[in-house]
């Protein structure tokens, strides 16, 4: 049984992705992969949508999370569900607003940013607010360009590179009414918003540039140990999404 088995709710929470197989892949990649990292941390979720993930962080054993989420919709769905299994209130608050206007004066220890870091083109901005938070982990799922299009470093790490430059970030316009997309900001115009999908090499080179050793989860052979899974995760499975530790 898989852990969200246990906690059948959060399929029926939200409309986006609420695939057992998936978000029990999942689960084993962000939060048991990091149980030891998050047990008696105070942690922060990003877009934490219907709660599934600080509920996951709260089940590993952390102290207190804090959730940042636009969608009113969404936290009242996620406070339904921490009641009906129990969860004390005394150790989660939900906060409701923008991510870059509700993150500044946080001190926690783990920063969860998932489904969130293609929805935005402010990438170093967030790692900027992030490093601010004080947080030793941080964990970024997040749709990246397919391997089939990233480039190899160039020669000689030159920071200026221009031709071969591998830490692209491919520009994309987001729809803001739609659930499982970007909501709306100050860029939004026409109803929807500029967003970015990051190469591997562009998350690790922010991820440097604010003092975190960048590592990843191996997605390659968690299919091949679990190939069923991959039917409900063929953005993982075809190379166009990751999962990131950033760690420091």
């Amino acid at each position: 049984m898989g852990f969200f088995d246990q906690y059948p709710q959060f399929y029926r929470t939200s409309a986006t992705s609420p695939f057992p197989d998936r978000l029990n892949a999942r689960h084993a990649a962000i939060v048991a992969r990091n149980a030891g990292a998050i047990a008696g941390k105070r942690v922060l979720d990003i877009a934490s949508h219907d709660g599934r993930w600080s509920f996951a962080a709260l089940q590993a054993g952390a102290a207190h999370v804090t959730g940042i989420e636009p969608r009113g919709e969404l936290i009242d769905n996620a406070r339904g569900t921490f009641g009906q299994y129990g969860i004390d209130p005394s150790r989660h608050g939900f906060l409701q607003g923008d991510v870059f206007d509700r993150i500044d004066g946080l001190e926690v220890d783990v920063v969860l940013c998932l489904g969130f870091y293609y929805h935005t083109i402010r990438h170093a901005e967030l790692l900027d607010r992030i490093e601010r938070t004080g947080a030793r982990l941080v964990v970024i799922d997040t749709e990246v360009t397919p391997r089939s299009d990233e480039i190899a470093a160039g020669a000689g790490g030159d920071p200026r590179l221009v031709h071969g430059n591998p830490n692209l970030v491919q520009m994309l316009l987001d729809p803001v009414d739609d659930q499982q997309m970007a909501v709306a900001d100050s860029l939004t115009r026409n109803g929807r918003t500029l967003v970015g999908r990051p190469s591997r090499a562009a998350v690790a080179f922010m991820a440097e540039h604010f003092g975190y050793a960048c590592d990843t989860y191996d997605w390659p052979a968690h299919f091949v140990a679990h190939p069923g899974d991959a039917a409900s995760m063929v953005d993982y499975a075809e190379g166009w999404r990751d999962t990131f530790y950033l760690s420091r």
